[in-house]
């Protein structure tokens, strides 16, 4: 019950923080007053490098979920129930 309750905790923290951030990076390059700005002229739009860092690190988040099921020595049973939340 105790890992359930820091798997929990350790969520909230990273979705407060991700939406915070979200919030942030559509804020100062405009996307919320200019959304038609996301598929202008596309595929030839370059990214910002705040954009690019957010799905970056992103990425690497649920990237590393995959690994640290190993270490943190789940269940057999748990494995099906964790990738498919992963994925």
């Amino acid at each position: 019950k105790n890992s359930k309750f820091n798997e929990s905790g350790q969520l909230v923290v990273f979705h407060f923080t991700s939406v915070i951030w979200c919030f942030y990076v559509v804020v100062t390059e405009g996307y919320l007053t200019n959304p038609r700005s996301l598929w202008e002229d596309y595929p030839h739009v370059h990214l910002p490098f705040q954009v690019k860092f957010f799905y970056l690190c992103q990425l690497a988040y649920w990237l590393h979920a995959l690994p640290e099921l190993y270490f943190q020595k789940v269940r057999k049973e748990e494995i099906p129930r964790q990738l498919q939340y992963i994925c």
